[in-house]
């Protein structure tokens, strides 16, 4: 579960920062562990659908996964949230910038016929500056990492996530966020495994 600074943050009880959820669960530890449980089960509950993907086909996955536990899943939030100092896209803006950020992923042609390593390093690209929507109030990771599950399978490729550790993927996530792929792009050379 993510942990953002955000003001006003009407999603969470009262005086806490746990979410409010359909199971009334207030301990965040508990919470956490709900959402890793639901999520493992929901996920086999996506379609994959090849392309044009957009911001609504991320919502249908956000759903998806977190329905069962909160009543906001598949809805953008309405609040600014930050994690330690990066700022991720104010909530006003986050229709106007997925429509960008999906717009150049098409314009890539869905990174279709590209070679692995022009695959890897445009998905990297992709991948930092989608971060930097993070549209939900929580879920974000779970959510994007299925949608370029999605991207790369259309594209020919799978993404094995079994060989990362959480302090890798975070480092470079960081350093997407001051425009260095090239941690991340080092990561999906390893990850990506062709299909054909």
């Amino acid at each position: 579960m993510d942990k953002y600074d955000s003001s006003n943050d009407h999603y969470c009880y009262p005086d806490t920062n746990v979410l409010e959820n359909k199971l009334n669960i207030v301990d965040i530890d508990e919470l956490e562990e709900a959402e890793r449980e639901i999520t493992a089960l929901t996920v086999e509950g996506i379609t994959f659908e090849y392309p044009p993907y957009s911001l609504d086909y991320l919502k249908n996955i956000h759903n998806t996964l977190f329905s069962e536990l909160y009543g906001w899943a598949g809805e953008t939030r309405d609040i600014d949230i930050s994690k330690g100092e990066t700022r991720f896209c104010t909530w006003t803006r986050i229709e106007k910038e997925s429509n960008k950020i999906f717009s150049l992923i098409e314009k890539d042609n869905w990174l279709h016929d590209l070679e692995l390593d022009d695959f890897c390093s445009k998905l990297a690209e992709h991948y930092c500056e989608m971060n930097m929507l993070h549209p939900f109030r929580e879920g974000n990771g779970r959510t994007q990492r299925v949608l370029f599950e999605h991207i790369a399978l259309a594209a020919g490729y799978e993404l094995d996530w079994a060989d990362l550790t959480p302090d890798e993927w975070i480092q470079a996530n960081i350093a997407g966020v001051n425009v260095n792929y090239a941690p991340m792009e080092r990561i999906f050379r390893r990850i990506v495994v062709s299909v054909s």
